[in-house]
């Protein structure tokens, strides 16, 4: 793996670390489109965040709140018989991540994305949420990416 390859891994990371973050935030505060751009330069003057990948905080962050319906109702099929509110909003918001990069960032594999979701999950929520995580998403990859989830299988 080239010097340039790791750098850029954890940059990615990070930004979706601070996605979680910032969502979580615009979540609690009624998902008001008004409150992103002081919550994305909260997350983007933190210490620990610097070397990020700012471009990538601020696609994510963008495209999640602007598709917000659109990813709920994706995830609410996926997990058939349990409603929206009865989920965490930090799992809430690692799943609209995984929905979006799975609709949006092609380029990006589903088994990538799944273990981004997964790496999230075990940073801010417990070690049941992970399962649940993995199903929703890996069921989420299966509509979206069908192509793509047969190859890997077969």
């Amino acid at each position: 793996m080239s010097q340039a390859n790791k750098k850029k891994r954890p940059n990615r990371h990070m930004a979706r670390e601070s996605a979680v973050e910032a969502l979580y935030a615009w979540h609690n505060g009624g998902n008001d489109i008004a409150m992103i751009p002081s919550i994305l330069a909260d997350r983007l003057q933190q210490e620990d965040k610097h070397g990020q990948d700012e471009e990538y905080l601020r696609e994510i962050v963008y495209g999640v709140s602007k598709d917000c319906a659109e990813l709920d109702a994706m995830i609410s099929a996926a997990v058939q018989g349990r409603s929206l509110r009865s989920i965490a909003h930090v799992e809430l918001n690692v799943l609209r991540i995984a929905v979006w990069e799975l609709k949006n960032r092609l380029e990006i594999p589903y088994r990538v994305i799944i273990n981004e979701a997964l790496e999230l999950t075990r940073a801010y929520a417990d070690e049941p949420s992970r399962g649940f995580i993995n199903g929703v998403v890996d069921k989420v990859a299966q509509q979206v990416r069908a192509e793509e989830v047969k190859k890997k299988i077969s």
